[in-house]
């Protein structure tokens, strides 16, 4: 089973990249409608890979907890592999918590192609998996300055992986702050220099 892909985007058709990884396979991804990949970026996802009778369909999610949420989604009656992709394509995890938690069906039903009858029922069967209502602010919180930063970084031209490192390099080193993106940005881009 395919888990995750790193590598070059080869192909843009709609809704759907190749990605080439490098030793020479391509692999189409189903990505978001909203999402834009450039010709020849670099890019890592954690694929959800869907195996039907008649066809293999991969599923691209930036996030870990995005793809885990789209198959925890397909447990619910009625909701397939692509309309549990699309939710978490237009919602993304956390917004998807937060609405199961708050039972803010209509949230859900916004979803192109969902329903309110299916939406209730995914607030009703999945509202145990969503988290405590305070960690998950506080998760969302973190994962906001976590997304700011690495807008901010992207704009300057700083690839993807170069910016998970930095994340990662500052949350150890106890200089990350959740509640100071500049100071956060300036440590970023003294680690960035130093390479």
């Amino acid at each position: 089973m395919i888990a995750y892909l790193s590598g070059r985007v080869v192909g843009n058709l709609e809704n759907q990249i190749i990605l080439k990884i490098p030793i020479g396979v391509g692999y189409l991804l189903n990505i978001p409608t909203q999402k834009v990949y450039m010709i020849n970026e670099n890019l890592e996802f954690f694929v959800w890979e869907v195996v039907r009778e008649n066809k293999i369909e991969l599923y691209a999610f930036e996030d870990l907890e995005d793809r885990k949420w789209a198959e925890k989604l397909t447990k619910v009656d009625g909701v397939g592999p692509k309309a549990a992709a699309t939710i978490i394509f237009s919602l993304g995890n956390q917004k998807l918590m937060e609405a199961i938690y708050n039972a803010e069906t209509q949230i859900i039903s916004d979803v192109k192609g969902i329903g309110i009858k299916t939406s209730k029922k995914i607030v009703l069967e999945l509202k145990g998996s969503a988290t405590d209502i305070n960690s998950l602010q506080q998760t969302s919180t973190n994962s906001q300055v976590s997304i700011d930063y690495t807008d901010t970084l992207s704009n300057l031209g700083y690839k993807r992986g170069e910016i998970v490192s930095t994340i990662t390099k500052l949350k150890k080193s106890g200089d990350w702050m959740d509640d100071n993106l500049v100071e956060t940005v300036k440590k970023g881009l003294e680690l960035l220099g130093k390479k």
